[in-house]
C-alpha cells in the first residue's frame, strides 16, 4: 500500500515538473505591425524593450511603454530611436549603480563614535 502511495506521489511529481518546464514563446508572428512617426523623450518611458529577429519574426522589433500605459512599436532604423535607445540604456545603468550603492551602504556597519567625556565628579565620603 505505501508503495503504491510513493509511486503515484512520484508520477505526480514528474509531471508537474515536466509542465514547468515548457517554453513560452512570445508571439507566433511579428509584434509591430507599424512603427510610430515622431519623437519620443526619455522621460515619458516606462520601459523600452527590444526583440531581436527570430523564426517567428525575421525584423527587430523595439516597443516602448508610455507613462500613460500605451504601447507603441518605434522603427529600430531611425535615428531618433538610436539615440533614444542610448539615453534609456544610460538612465538603466545609473538606476542599476545607484541601487548597488544603496545595498553596500545598508551591508556597512555604522561607524562608533567616541562620546565626549566631560569632567567627573568623584564623591568624597
Amino acid at each position: 500500500m505505501k508503495s503504491t502511495v510513493l509511486f503515484l506521489l512520484s508520477i505526480i511529481f514528474l509531471d508537474q515538473c515536466g509542465v514547468q518546464g515548457t517554453l513560452i514563446i512570445r508571439n507566433q508572428r511579428c509584434s509591430c505591425i507599424n512603427t510610430r512617426r515622431g519623437m519620443i523623450h526619455h522621460r515619458s518611458l516606462v520601459d523600452l524593450k527590444q526583440f531581436a529577429p527570430s523564426p517567428n519574426c525575421n525584423k527587430t522589433e523595439i516597443i516602448a511603454t508610455l507613462k500613460n500605459g500605451i504601447q507603441t512599436c518605434l522603427n529600430p532604423d531611425s535615428a531618433n530611436v538610436k539615440k533614444l535607445m542610448k539615453e534609456w540604456e544610460k538612465q538603466v545603468s545609473q538606476k542599476k549603480k545607484q541601487k548597488r550603492g544603496k545595498k553596500t551602504q545598508k551591508n556597512k556597519k555604522p561607524r562608533k563614535t567616541k562620546k565626549p567625556q566631560g569632567p567627573r565628579s568623584k564623591k568624597t565620603p
